[in-house]
């Protein structure tokens, strides 16, 4: 019997059942005009929301796959931690229904993480701590993202977008074949903030003496975003693995990985640069997830690339930017 530890018990995602191709006709006019140029590759197929569908179609059954998983029901749920990307309302966020769709307790409150890309990673860190400090016993970690409705699809970054939603639940476990978290670090360099956002542009009214109107919120890259991609993403950000694993001991040969997979040009730097035993990923099914990557690669994983090292790296970005890598363990199988 493996030592009593917050573990992930339980995992779920859920992807929508339409699947958008490269040659959708959504995309005819970036194709004309040099596609996803020379950063956003390796995509072919992505899940997209259908109309009448919105962040619950996938994070409800996300949710409830991580509850049936770890042998729970809501009522033991005792935190929710997470976000819903891009929610209706810029408050409160849309966790907060999930909260009521899954009838968790009224004692049970809502964290929403406004951590963008890596609130799955950053929601797993809490619930290891309040667990291990006796302040939570049962914490569902979820993440939703439906930014295939929050991209022009005049811009390249489009190309990859997919919607999909994953959770975790972190509970007190001696089941050694359950992740547990062994270590986290972070590097953050916020002076590229603003060079990557989410916001809606201001339009031309008609008439005139009309008020103000704007487009719904997309997300943004500058010129100096294209640069924070490239010296950021490809190099920076990698070397929070680097850290993380010298920190424990680890060489990537001990190592699976996951990570953002907003393109294969950033995979393929860091597969070359960490050199893991095994890498984790759905970009050419389930493209550019966001935030809720992560969580739907790992519970993706055990019933189609199971995971074969005792440890696993997941590398989160985020647009201001910041990298973060969390280390996992389990007992040798």
């Amino acid at each position: 019997m493996a030592e009593s530890l917050p573990r992930l018990t339980g995992l779920g995602f859920s992807v929508p059942a339409n699947i958008r191709t490269n040659n959708d006709p959504i995309f005819d006019y970036l194709q004309a005009h040099g596609g996803g140029g020379d950063l956003f590759q390796g995509y072919n197929q992505r899940r997209i929301l259908a109309p009448g569908e919105d962040l619950m179609t996938m994070m409800l059954p996300a949710a409830q796959n991580a509850l049936s998983d770890a042998g729970l029901f809501a009522s033991d749920i005792d935190l929710l931690i997470g976000m819903g990307s891009i929610s209706p309302y810029a408050t409160p966020n849309e966790l907060c229904l999930l909260h009521q769709l899954l009838g968790l307790p009224e004692s049970c409150p809502v964290v929403p993480l406004n951590r963008e890309f890596s609130g799955f990673n950053c929601g797993v860190l809490m619930a290891d701590a309040l667990i291990r400090v006796g302040r939570a016993k049962n914490v569902l970690v979820v993440a939703g993202a439906n930014w295939t409705r929050h991209v022009s699809y005049q811009t390249p970054q489009s190309i990859s977008a997919g919607d999909a939603a994953g959770a975790a639940v972190v509970s007190l476990s001696s089941d050694g074949s359950r992740w547990t978290l062994l270590d986290d670090f972070s590097i953050t360099q916020t002076k590229f903030y603003g060079t990557m956002f989410m916001q809606g542009d201001a339009v031309k009214p008609i008439p005139p003496q009309a008020g103000p109107l704007f487009t719904d919120s997309y997300f943004h890259i500058t010129e100096a975003g294209i640069e924070t991609y490239k010296q950021f993403g490809i190099v920076t950000a990698p070397s929070a693995i680097s850290r993380v694993l010298e920190r424990n001991g680890l060489t990537g040969a001990d190592v699976a990985m996951t990570a953002h997979q907003s393109s294969s040009v950033l995979l393929d730097a860091w597969v070359k640069l960490i050199n893991p035993a095994q890498l984790l990923s759905t970009i050419t099914i389930f493209a550019n997830m966001t935030g809720a990557t992560i969580p739907v690669n790992l519970a993706w994983a055990p019933a189609n690339d199971p995971v074969t090292p005792d440890y696993l790296v997941c590398l989160a970005l985020g647009p201001e930017a910041h990298a973060d890598a969390m280390l996992l363990k389990r007992e040798p199988i």
